[in-house]
């Protein structure tokens, strides 16, 4: 049996965290023999408390051999975290996934990539500072990483789209699952525009709240610098900020307008580290 397969059945198991699910490949060089220890031995090396009731080889290889071919079919494509087509910023996050699925064109100059991040919900000032700071950054060549999702990410793309510009989507479902629906056709447009979509799920997954915060750190990881156009106090966005901080990466937060709920976070964060922007020079000057 072909060996992607295999390392598509490992993915699949959510029980086994990505940093420990690279310790164990690293040690035995193989998801096959991974799947051939048991779950004793796979307990006694994670040194932690791991039932091992979702571990289950057998099922996992059957989807994964029905996965395989619908990949084929489709084409999706795999990079694994030891080949070369896997982006080397993501490598370099402590927690990368074991292996993406990915549509279109990832290749990108990691040093002039920035993550534009922020609420689901932005009023109009928002929107035009997302516009702003995009068009600026994609002038000077910057590939634009966001997450698809509602309000300020997929303005972000929008704009980088209008402006010819490079962007690259980070999905919390199975590439071939767009979430939100409505965004399909932004998709369809990155992958028209020499772009890319990445997911760490496996074709056919849903979207699950639980995978956002988790496909925000593939995000950060991606990117050289993370910017915070729009922030409320609590909001998925913050994640990302806090993310960029344990990542090394360089976090910008557009400067908040007194009184407003939608900017309650960027005032939180530039209080806590992040560098206060009101334009989208000072970000081009910084890096």
């Amino acid at each position: 049996m072909n060996d992607i397969i295999y390392d598509i059945a490992f993915s699949l198991d959510e029980s086994i965290t990505p940093i420990e699910k690279r310790i164990l490949f690293e040690n035995f060089n193989s998801s096959k023999k991974i799947f051939e220890l048991g779950k004793s031995t796979i307990k006694n090396i994670l040194g932690r408390r791991w039932s091992g009731n979702r571990f289950l080889p057998e099922n996992f290889i059957n989807i994964a051999t029905n996965l395989y071919q619908f990949i084929i079919k489709s084409g999706i494509k795999i990079a694994r975290y030891y080949e070369k087509e896997y982006p080397l910023f993501l490598k370099e996050i402590p927690d990368h996934p074991f292996l993406i699925y990915y549509k279109g064109n990832i290749e990108y100059n990691p040093e002039k990539s920035i993550a534009i991040v922020g609420t689901r919900n932005p009023d109009q000032r928002g929107i035009l500072n997302t516009k702003r700071f995009t068009k600026r950054l994609v002038e000077e060549g910057f590939t634009i990483i966001s997450g698809l999702a509602k309000g300020i990410d997929v303005e972000a793309h929008k704009e980088a789209l209008k402006n010819k510009g490079k962007t690259i989507a980070v999905l919390g479902c199975g590439i071939d699952r767009i979430y939100p629906a409505e965004h399909k056709e932004i998709a369809r447009e990155i992958l028209d525009n020499n772009g890319g979509i990445i997911s760490e799920y496996a074709p056919g997954i849903q979207a699950r709240k639980w995978y956002f915060p988790k496909r925000n750190r593939i995000i950060v990881g991606l990117s050289n610098s993370v910017l915070i156009v729009q922030s409320p106090k609590r909001s998925g966005s913050l994640i990302s900020a806090f993310l960029a901080a344990d990542y090394s990466r360089d976090l910008f937060v557009v400067s908040p307008q007194i009184g407003n709920p939608k900017e309650e976070g960027n005032d939180m964060l530039i209080k806590t580290g992040g560098r206060e922007v009101k334009d989208p020079e000072e970000i081009i000057k910084s890096l």
